[in-house]
């Protein structure tokens, strides 16, 4: 515990840009390069998150990680003690990345070479300029990713108001971007959850 956090007053000091860890606290210090990391607030964390992130995992032939930024773009930050709970809900021994970098563009440069596994309403804003930094064109963002060798895998949903599943269709995107994205389909991967129907259901 100690040593796990040491490394958080070190990630908000500035002094390390990540650690990895796991749900008993251990501090790993894996290479992360070609890798899958599904990105996400996880509170809490459910068998979608699990099974979508295993399956890209299988068919990029990826390790595997998750990620957590204790700093978010519009949502509150998360405290040492929350983000202690949310690790303690893993149950599959995954490795977890603990960052202070909210926005994609900072987690292109942090970890290159990269597919970030993302879900269907995190697409729609990455694709939305008013998510960027200031001053930040979507044409910044992708050289970005294209310097860095970055792709997004994109997992649906099932609409809120109805059984439609969604997700981005690779006609719907700039030409110029659509080789950043692998679009999942339907067939493919469709996991019918989310963090905030766990949340209504535990609570």
């Amino acid at each position: 515990m100690k040593n796990f956090t040491d490394h958080i007053k070190s990630l908000n000091n500035g002094k390390i840009d990540y650690f990895i860890t796991d749900l008993n606290l251990n501090i790993f210090h894996d290479k992360l390069d070609n890798s899958v990391i599904l990105s996400g607030s996880f509170n809490p964390i459910h068998y979608a998150h699990t099974k979508l992130l295993n399956y890209c995992s299988k068919i990029l032939d990826r390790n595997k990680f998750y990620e957590i930024s204790i700093f978010n773009v519009d949502k509150p930050n998360i405290t040492t003690d929350d983000l202690i709970g949310r690790i303690k809900n893993f149950n599959d021994n995954g490795k977890i990345i603990i960052t202070r970098n909210s926005r994609f563009v900072e987690k292109a440069k942090l970890f290159p070479k990269s597919y970030f596994v993302v879900g269907f309403d995190t697409a729609i804003r990455i694709l939305d300029e008013s998510y960027l930094n200031k001053n930040q064109s979507l044409d910044d963002f992708f050289d970005v990713i294209k310097e860095t060798e970055c792709v997004f895998v994109v997992g649906g949903r099932v609409n809120v108001t109805g059984p439609k599943f969604d997700n981005l269709k690779l006609n719907e995107i700039n030409d110029k971007y659509r080789d950043f994205f692998i679009i999942l389909d339907e067939e493919e991967f469709r996991e019918d959850i989310s963090s905030t129907h766990e949340r209504r259901h535990n609570n």
